[in-house]
């Protein structure tokens, strides 16, 4: 293709293509530091992602796993949707990883993740940690070892949303102020030395999951979380979705309950940050509350036979409990399935051969309060639902035999 130049990022067997703008590369070494990148002017190659300049100035991107074209005016904008595609890009190739949306940042040798979706405030709050001297390892993806659960720095600038909040400080104002190196309509991204942003493919353990709450006028104040409310959301904010589910719930799991878990309430984000370096920086977890450990077991099912009309968990199927809540992972599929305290209490159920009239009638004599039709109503709901996501063998059908059912 004409005017077309060929980009090959490290740890990706297949290039991008720049068609028209190939002077985005001289972004590069900002927005990916560290990173080997190399370029040509051909490839054999079929291009994972693609990026087109055309005549009315806009810049469409297009990748192979997206049928729809995305479409850009400014030049930030298009590079900032770059980044996410590289990275999903590297999952796809990657199976050892795992990727969670989220700022994370070192403390003490150990990473706080702030797991939160879109404007939540993660990227400023980070960069207010690094402009107190802490390394930010992501503030927006930051991959995970599913072999070791450790953090893994992707080495990609900071990016924060314009305006800036009115309310920091005017160090930190000063600080950001005079890092930023590229300027778009509604993004900037900053240029932080190695000692601020962890070097690309640096590592360190995670201590805690930090969820942000924005309240004007409000006292930082950190309310300790369950786990299952972690999990939950940590499971959802998981894209590496082509990893099979029982290896993401069994990491996860396991990373969720050796780590602390909160909610920070806040308004300015210089006060939160005060408030984190002093609950986090060489403190010894407390092991009643941070080092809680969730149970992976597998849902084994005795070699017997089902009775006609009976219901039985499948074989091979990875449970997490936490709380008295409970995730489920099917070996053979690549979905999670999350069950509340009334779902998993079904579940235990089903370890052995039973109806859904003797699950109705159990439940109706542990919570005698509770109205037959709708008992019975969720009962059929969630049975039906267990049957589509393939984690029920219904009898008459034997178990006893690998690959069953």
């Amino acid at each position: 293709m004409a005017n077309s130049v060929y980009v090959h990022f490290q740890d990706l067997s297949r290039p991008l293509r720049l068609s028209n703008c190939s002077e985005l590369i001289d972004r590069f070494p900002l927005i990916f530091p560290g990173w080997e990148i190399d370029t040509q002017s051909s490839s054999a190659q079929t291009p994972i992602i693609s990026i087109d300049l055309d005549k009315q100035g806009n810049y469409r991107l297009e990748t192979e796993w997206l049928k729809e074209t995305a479409s850009y005016r400014d030049e930030v904008d298009t590079l900032c949707a770059l980044v996410a595609k590289v990275v999903k890009a590297r999952t796809l190739e990657d199976m050892n990883l795992l990727c969670l949306h989220g700022a994370a940042v070192e403390i003490d040798g150990a990473l706080i993740i702030f797991p939160n979706k879109y404007r939540a405030g993660k990227s400023v709050l980070a960069t207010c940690l690094a402009a107190t001297g802490y390394r930010v390892y992501s503030d927006d993806v930051l991959p995970i070892s599913l072999e070791t659960g450790e953090g893994i720095a992707p080495s990609i600038a900071p990016r924060l949303r314009t305006p800036y909040p009115d309310n920091l400080d005017a160090q930190t104002r000063q600080f950001i102020e005079s890092r930023v190196a590229l300027e778009g309509e509604r993004y900037h991204y900053l240029d932080l030395t190695p000692d601020l942003l962890a070097p690309r493919d640096s590592r360190a353990p995670i201590g805690a999951f930090v969820f942000l709450e924005r309240e004007e006028g409000a006292t930082p104040e950190l309310r300790p979380i369950s786990e299952s409310d972690v999990l939950r959301q940590v499971v959802w904010q998981n894209f590496a979705r082509e990893v099979d589910a029982p290896s993401i719930l069994g990491r996860l799991g396991q990373v969720v309950g050796k780590a602390r878990s909160y909610t920070l309430c806040y308004d300015r984000a210089d006060d939160a940050v005060e408030l984190l370096v002093k609950c986090f920086q060489r403190q010894e977890a407390d092991d009643g509350l941070a080092r809680r450990t969730l149970k992976l077991q597998s849902a084994e099912s005795a070699a017997i036979d089902i009775p006609a009309g009976y219901l039985l968990r499948r074989n091979g199927i990875s449970e997490i409990k936490s709380d008295s809540e409970a995730f489920l992972a099917d070996a053979k599929g690549s979905a999670i399935h999350h069950l509340n305290p009334t779902g998993s209490a079904i579940w235990n159920l089903l370890s052995q051969p039973v109806t859904i009239e003797q699950i109705i009638e159990l439940l109706l004599v542990a919570f005698p309060d509770a109205g037959k039709e709708q008992v019975e109503a969720d009962v059929r709901k969630l049975i039906k639902s267990l049957k589509t996501k393939n984690l029920l063998l219904v009898g008459p059908r034997s178990v006893g035999i690998r690959g069953s059912g």
